[in-house]
């Protein structure tokens, strides 16, 4: 890839953890002043409290690809941390869904949020074929994230 498109590669996904990391630390500071006993649900604190290292790592490891040249391992770091992070924000969201609307509007979020992940590979693979078993894999992991530390929660297995 070349140096300038990673530049901007990196800035874009610098931009979007920030983003994120901005709502995380929102929601974590609004949780604790407007229902701190939110906070006690299983699962849920320890998901929002990681996201925010997690974000700050990929914004970290982001940084390094708009000026280093060998770059594959912290794009990969930082796609890693990204993931876990967000699939636990929408974990985050999806167990206050159960606690505070209905289990079946959570359940609806998490098999929501699937469905359109995999409209999104499937766009993805659609422009290049060769992109089937990175957009299998990284979905694989959204999914599962989210199925084990979301969707699991929520119905009370642990």
């Amino acid at each position: 890839m070349a140096s300038r498109a990673r530049a901007t590669k990196s800035s874009n996904r610098i931009n979007l953890n920030t983003s994120l990391l901005s709502i995380v630390v929102g929601i974590f500071f609004l949780t604790i002043n407007l229902r701190s006993e939110l906070l006690l649900i299983d699962g849920l604190v320890i998901q929002l409290v990681l996201s925010i290292p997690l974000l700050f790592t990929s914004i970290l490891a982001y940084t390094k690809l708009g000026y280093r040249r060998e770059v594959a391992k912290w794009d990969t770091l930082g796609f890693i941390t990204f993931s876990i992070a967000y699939a636990f924000i929408l974990n985050v969201i999806g167990i206050l869904l159960a606690h505070m609307v209905s289990v079946q509007v959570s359940i609806t979020f998490f098999v929501s949020s699937w469905i359109l992940a995999v409209i999104y590979s499937l766009v993805d693979i659609s422009y290049r074929k060769g992109r089937i078993k990175e957009r299998v894999i990284k979905d694989l992991i959204f999914i599962s994230i989210q199925f084990f530390f979301g969707l699991l929660v929520v119905l009370g297995v642990y």
